[in-house]
């Protein structure tokens, strides 16, 4: 019987999807918290289609990396965090650890280094992995034992897949990526090759940036639009397009203290939860986490010693099975409808208010 798969989150993709993509939630202290319940929605729902897994959510570590060493430029262009979606950093993590999933950062790489290493160990064992994420750049990840999967969208990528979706398979998703550039991390690329003509080209020579340079003088022949200006082009800026590759190329080397084996989830902390529900005002996770809650065992009582009369009277027992009776947190308006009418049909009903 097969292992169940590796899986492996994208935390920080997940984070800024989720920032920019839901609508803003906020507590009563003003603490923005849309984001947070947005990557907690999906890291809950992710568990349960592998409840059996080793789960990880990797995250970006603070301070530069060898890519902003190689290249200075390298996402200077982004605008700092901004301070609505950096308050939510600190508390994602803490939940993430408290619902009892590890949590990595390592320093000096990215997330993409950390997935890309433990996702090639895990494949090199002979067991599949699952990628959750949104970055078009891991799809040079996949291979016969690796998938990508976006449950923002529900795409499913594997070989095919990523054939299908970008034009090229795994295996030249590096080459594609230097020479067209990436806008979002600022790889430069060749100027004037977007999406069509990196594709046109590499299709055209049947290989990646090496055999395209050694393939120059067949570029104009190509049915690219402007093909008999490339080749200059492309010799212009080959330093570039060679630079744009090592930026792209996610490692796969990087040294980790975990192995696939470390990466099954614990037990969660309840308490710690129920801080951080109450903190964020997580109204409906924290009801279902106190309707969770054991039940104490009933204590021991010593046999009766008293006739008939000493047994419990039975409203005293009508009474316990009442206490455990069900209730439902009613946080839609066509529940709550439905339950006036309930309250309207029935002939005795009783309403119980607290104030603190």
């Amino acid at each position: 019987m097969s292992k169940a798969p590796l899986v492996l989150v994208d935390g920080s993709s997940y984070l800024y999807r989720a920032f920019h993509a839901l609508p803003p939630l906020a507590n009563s202290k003003g603490l923005q918290t849309g984001a947070v319940k947005g990557v907690l929605n999906m890291l809950k729902s992710l568990r349960k289609q592998y409840p059996d897994s080793p789960f990880a959510v990797v995250f970006d570590a603070k301070g530069p990396t060898f890519r902003d060493e190689m290249f200075e430029h390298y996402k200077a262009h982004r605008p700092p965090m901004p301070e609505e979606l950096r308050g939510q950093v600190e508390p994602l993590h803490a939940a993430v650890r408290a619902l009892g999933y590890p949590l990595l950062c390592v320093e000096g790489v990215e997330a993409d280094d950390v997935i890309g290493t433990l996702a090639r160990q895990t494949a090199a064992l002979g067991r599949d992995v699952v990628i959750s994420t949104g970055d078009k750049d891991m799809a040079q990840l996949v291979c016969p034992h690796v998938t990508l999967v976006n449950t923002m969208t529900g795409s499913v990528y594997d070989i095919e897949g990523v054939r299908e979706k970008f034009g090229v398979g795994p295996e030249l998703i590096i080459d594609y990526l230097a020479l067209m550039g990436d806008k979002v991390d600022n790889i430069p690329g060749v100027p004037g090759v977007g999406e069509k003509t990196a594709l046109g080209l590499l299709v055209g020579v049947g290989g990646g940036l090496d055999v395209l340079y050694a393939s120059l003088d067949k570029v104009p022949e190509l049915p690219i639009r402007g093909a008999k200006t490339l080749p200059a082009k492309l010799a212009e800026h080959k330093d570039m397009a060679f630079l744009s590759y090592q930026l792209a190329t996610i490692k796969t080397d990087v040294e980790l203290d975990v192995g696939v084996d470390d990466l099954y989830p614990g037990e969660p902390d309840r308490a710690a939860l129920v801080t951080l529900y109450t903190e964020l005002e997580f109204k409906g996770w924290l009801d279902e986490l106190q309707r969770q809650q054991p039940k104490a065992r009933p204590a021991t009582v010593a046999a009766p010693t008293g006739g008939l009369f000493d047994a419990p009277e039975p409203a005293a027992v009508a009474a316990q099975a009442a206490s455990e009776s069900r209730y439902e947190t009613v946080l839609e308006q066509a529940r709550f409808d439905a339950w006036l009418k309930k309250l309207e049909a029935a002939e005795l009903i009783a309403f119980d208010t607290e104030t603190t």
